[in-house]
């Protein structure tokens, strides 16, 4: 019977080597990692080896049946919020709110907010130019403006849901994912200004960098908004804080339940099950998606035949990153039946057992260990949420001290560490903002690595200070 560590080990090796060495796309890669694991995981006596198949197939399908929804509203909502110039507009408001003398704080929040319901490159695309045209005013700072977008965007986009790799990861662990957005949003808009400071710390190391701007006639990847106008603040913001607002009540109201604090009687029931099903993250984000095209399809007079047009392109990009996450479900889910969380659980065996700090900085160095490795966040969150799923759902696994979201959070800064030639957010960093490889790893590389441990010493903090364990689970 093999080690649990050595089948570990086999489906790493198989993610890493398929990706960065034979160059093969991530869903196979995920896909052949979970065949790998599940062959080489004992089956129970008399059972065919076909069983190893059913377990891989019956995987994806659950995975990709938890996720699906929420991943393609996201991508329309984010769709829609470009082609309206809802994000436009947040980002002017943004602007003339902290003025010109604050621009790198009015970059670092724009990136923040928007990579909440926009995909990262996306939102990198969007604000890279507001970064040019300031260095091309003041001539200096470009590091700082460049690097606060991209510090911004990227702990939106390894954090906050509905970005498929938190999604997945509260999906792994069995999270309630209002409990996730509560705390990657306390964790993360915390962050935030350390960010702002590391993007000025790596401006100091590299002041005046040697620039090459070869894509200035690059097409908008958001079409013009009809007559010059943009929508309004309130509608602009809709999408994304109408499905924050619906999960959080919901989530407020089953702490409240879960403390005695507030009791339905009969003739209140009906409210509480509205408050379930509009909380419900589905439901929530399907409300947010109609928001976001209501606002298209009035702001810029579309036919419903022309908005069908404007969404269709979101959807297809949403499946093959359902797709993706599904496949990376479906490889953590055989790596919780090889027991390989048992048998790590034996390597750091405790009288109180893997809990604590510990199994917080163990979730951060895994995490950082594989996107460092193979240099995808949301493979290396996968795949870490498939390792801590054994770990914490382990036969006699101690209760935690805090909420399990803080795993969850812990594996998500983990993934922002190192990104260098072998991430694509490394290549979009050098390649849009115009900037050389070796600076790049001076600035950008060097910047994640400070950001990742900032973020990491910001979630211990508050797993001790504030363990939230009142939530429900």
């Amino acid at each position: 019977m093999l080690d649990p560590l050595i089948i570990l080990l086999a489906g790493v090796l198989t993610v890493l080597g398929m990706i960065t060495v034979l160059r093969v796309n991530a869903l196979l890669s995920l896909l052949s990692a979970a065949f790998v694991v599940s062959f080489l995981t004992p089956l129970e006596p008399g059972q065919a080896w076909n069983v190893n198949v059913q377990n891989v197939s019956d995987a994806f399908g659950k995975t990709a049946g938890s996720i699906g929804v929420l991943i393609v509203m996201g991508a329309v909502i984010g769709k829609c919020m470009l082609d309206s110039g809802s994000a436009d507009r947040i980002i002017r408001f943004l602007m003339s709110l902290f003025g010109e003398r604050l621009i790198s704080v009015a970059l670092i929040s724009s990136g923040y907010i928007l990579s909440i319901p926009v995909f990262y490159d996306t939102t990198f695309y969007l604000l890279v130019p507001i970064a040019r045209s300031v260095y091309k005013t003041i001539r200096k700072n470009y590091i700082l403006y460049l690097t606060a977008i991209g510090f911004g965007a990227t702990l939106s986009h390894t954090l906050i849901p509905p970005t498929p790799g938190p999604l997945l990861v509260a999906g792994e662990l069995k999270i309630p994912l209002g409990n996730v957005m509560l705390v990657s949003l306390l964790v993360g808009t915390c962050t935030v200004p350390f960010a702002l400071g590391i993007a000025f710390l790596v401006n100091r190391i590299l002041p005046n960098p040697e620039i090459h701007f070869e894509d200035e006639q690059r097409e908008n990847p958001a079409p013009p908004v009809p007559g010059g106008t943009l929508p309004s603040l309130f509608a602009a913001f809709i999408p994304i804080l109408l499905p924050v607002f619906l999960i959080a009540v919901q989530t407020t109201v089953e702490m409240l339940e879960k403390g005695k604090i507030l009791v339905w009687s009969d003739s209140t029931l009906i409210l509480r099950n509205a408050i379930n099903l509009f909380g419900n993250a589905q439901v929530a984000l399907i409300l947010a998606a109609v928001a976001a095209m209501t606002v298209l399809y009035r702001h810029c007079k579309l036919s419903l035949r022309k908005l069908e047009q404007h969404i269709e392109p979101a959807i297809i990009s949403a499946g093959m990153i359902v797709l993706i996450t599904a496949a990376g479900g479906a490889f953590g889910k055989m790596l919780q039946q090889a027991k390989i969380g048992e048998r790590i659980q034996d390597l750091f065996k405790s009288e109180q057992g893997l809990t604590g700090i510990v199994l917080l900085l163990l979730a951060f160095g895994v995490a950082a260990m594989l996107k460092t490795a193979q240099g995808s966040s949301t493979t290396a969150m996968i795949t870490t949420a498939g390792i801590f799923s054994g770990i914490l759902f382990a036969e006699n696994a101690p209760e935690l001290p805090y909420n399990t979201a803080y795993v969850a959070v812990c594996v998500g800064l983990g993934s922002c560490v190192t990104g260098w030639m072998n991430d694509s957010g490394f290549w979009l960093f050098c390649r849009m903002g115009g900037v050389k490889e070796t600076d790049a790893l001076k600035t950008w590389t060097f910047g994640l690595v400070l950001l990742g441990c900032s973020g990491l010493v910001i979630a211990l903090i508050f797993s001790q200070i504030l363990p939230l364990t009142s939530l429900p689970e």
